[in-house]
C-alpha cells in the first residue's frame, strides 16, 4: 500500500475528522481521495483510494484500548491473580464485579482460588464434560482422561487432577492449531503456540474486512491489527483474552517465575504449589476456550451455553457421590497414616 506512511500517520492522531483526512493525503500524497464516516463497532472513516478501500478509526487504536471495554482488558486486569476469563457460565460484567471484589480483598490470591472452586459446581464439569469435550474434535480422543481428571478433583487428588490436564491442553491446543492453520507442529514450543493464537484472531477477525485493501495494523504492524481486532470483532477479543493468559500466565518464563501456576514448575515438579485444586479449575477454563475457538466452525460444539440436562445432572450427581463418600473421608484417614501434603480445605 503506497500510502501506508499517510495513514498510519492519520491513526496516530488524537481524532480524526473527514476535512483532516482530505488535507493530509492533499498535502502529502498530492491526491484527492473520497472519506465518509464508516463505523466498525468502533467509529472511523473510509477512505476510497486507487489502491482500494481504507479504513481509518476516529482515534488512535491506544485510545480504545484504554476506554472501552474488552474480554482482553478483562483478563489483563485477571492476570496478578492467575485467573482464567471463565466462558458461558458467568456474564461479562458479573465476573468485572467479582473481579474487582478479588482483587480489593485482603488475599486476593485465596480469594481467586475460593471463587474458582465456588465457580467450578459438579453441573458445570458435566455439562462441560457432555456437551464441549466429548465431541469437540479437538479434545474427545482425550475425554476419558478429561473425565479422570475430573473425578480426581472431587475425590481431592489434586495432584494428579492437575499434572493430568496439562498434556491433554497441550494435545488440543495443536490440534486446534492444525485444524485452523492445516500445520503440525512436530514440538511443544511456547513461541509457536503462541504465534499460531496470533494467526488464528487474525484469520477469524479480518473475515468480516475483506472489503478493505488496508485497516489498522494490517501488514505492518501485528500487535495493533489484534488490539484493532479485538474491539470490532468479540470472537477475536475473546481469543486474545486466551492467547494472554496462555503466554503471561500458563506458558510464562519460569525463570525467575515464583507463580506455582505454570505449565514447565508443573510439569517438571520444579514447585511444589501445583497442588492447590484451584489450579485444576484454572486449566479446565483453558480447555473451555480451546473448544470456543473450535465453536466458531465446528456446529457439533455449542457457540452458546446449552443449559443443563437430566443427563449432565446424572453426572454431576456422580461426582458429587463420590466427593462425599470418598473424597471427604479419604484425607482424614491419609492424615492418621501419616500421609499428608495437601491444601487445607
Amino acid at each position: 500500500m503506497k500510502y501506508e506512511k499517510t495513514l498510519i500517520t492519520l491513526c496516530r492522531q488524537p481524532k480524526l475528522t473527514l476535512d483532516l483526512i482530505v488535507a493530509a493525503f492533499n498535502k502529502h500524497e498530492n491526491k484527492d481521495v473520497d472519506v465518509s464516516a464508516k463505523n466498525l463497532d468502533r467509529p472511523g472513516f473510509e477512505i476510497a483510494t486507487d489502491e482500494g478501500l481504507c479504513f481509518v478509526t476516529e482515534r488512535p487504536i491506544s485510545y480504545y484500548n484504554e476506554k472501552w471495554g474488552r474480554v482482553t482488558g478483562t483478563q489483563e486486569l485477571a492476570l496478578p491473580l492467575s485467573l482464567p476469563v471463565p466462558l458461558h457460565i458467568v456474564s461479562e460484567s458479573q465476573f468485572i464485579n467479582e473481579l474487582f471484589a478479588m482483587r480489593n480483598s485482603k488475599n486476593p490470591r485465596d480469594a481467586a482460588d475460593y471463587w474458582l472452586n465456588e465457580y467450578f459446581a459438579p453441573e458445570i464439569a458435566a455439562t462441560y464434560f457432555n456437551k464441549y469435550f466429548s465431541v469437540s474434535n479437538s479434545l474427545s480422543e482425550y475425554r476419558t482422561i478429561v473425565f479422570e481428571a475430573i473425578e480426581a478433583y472431587y475425590l481431592g487428588m489434586d495432584h494428579i487432577a492437575i499434572m493430568s490436564l496439562i498434556p491433554v491442553f497441550e494435545a488440543g491446543l495443536r490440534n486446534i492449531q492444525d485444524s485452523k492453520l492445516s500445520i503440525k507442529p512436530n514440538n511443544v514450543s511456547t513461541d509457536v503456540f503462541e504465534r499460531n493464537l496470533k494467526d488464528i484472531i487474525k484469520k477469524w477477525g479480518s473475515r468480516q474486512l475483506e472489503a478493505y485493501a488496508w485497516y489498522p495494523g494490517k501488514d505492518y504492524n501485528s500487535a495493533i491489527e489484534i488490539d484493532f481486532l479485538t474491539h470490532i470483532c468479540p470472537q477475536s477479543d475473546v481469543m486474545n483474552a486466551f492467547r494472554i493468559f496462555f503466554k503471561d500466565v500458563l506458558y510464562k518464563s519460569s525463570t525467575g517465575n515464583n507463580d506455582g501456576f505454570n505449565r514447565h514448575l508443573i510439569i517438571h515438579l520444579l514447585k511444589n504449589d501445583f497442588k492447590n485444586p484451584a489450579n485444576f479449575v484454572r486449566i479446565f477454563i483453558c480447555l473451555t476456550h480451546i473448544v470456543f475457538i473450535e465453536s466458531l466452525e465446528n456446529t457439533n460444539v455449542p457457540f452458546s451455553w446449552p443449559g443443563i440436562d437430566a443427563k449432565d445432572r446424572r453426572v454431576a450427581e456422580y461426582f458429587i457421590e463420590i466427593s462425599e463418600k470418598l473424597g471427604s473421608p479419604r484425607r482424614p484417614i491419609l492424615q492418621s497414616l501419616g500421609i499428608d501434603g495437601y491444601e487445607t480445605p
